[in-house]
């Protein structure tokens, strides 16, 4: 069951991005075109929503995975991991004796 909506951010936190690779800014030009004349900007969060929802049996399967492991429902550890990232961390590292932030974490 979903948190309840009185504990939900009001507002999602804005993302910033880095530029895309050459090709991939042309496709988004070209895709941004198509989709009547959009701006670059509007269509880049287009597809980053589509990605995600198309994503999103994927992604939660993974989310499930670590609630069990937590102890939690996965759409508690789902509004942790948005809210608290760093005590979802600690949760999951307890649990599965490893961590997720050392697995993915940039240089």
């Amino acid at each position: 069951m979903p948190a309840k909506s009185d504990q939900m951010p009001k507002q999602p936190k804005e993302l910033h991005l880095r530029p895309l690779a050459p090709y991939e800014d042309r496709l988004l030009a070209a895709l941004a075109f198509f989709r009547t004349q959009r701006k670059a900007a509007t269509q880049a969060n287009h597809c980053l929503a589509m990605y995600l929802r198309q994503s999103e049996s994927r992604i939660m399967s993974e989310v499930d995975f670590y609630a069990e492991l937590s102890g939690l429902g996965k759409f508690e550890l789902l509004e942790l991991i948005y809210t608290d990232p760093d005590k979802a961390e600690i949760l999951i590292e307890q649990a599965a004796g490893v961590g997720v932030k050392g697995t993915f974490e940039e240089k």
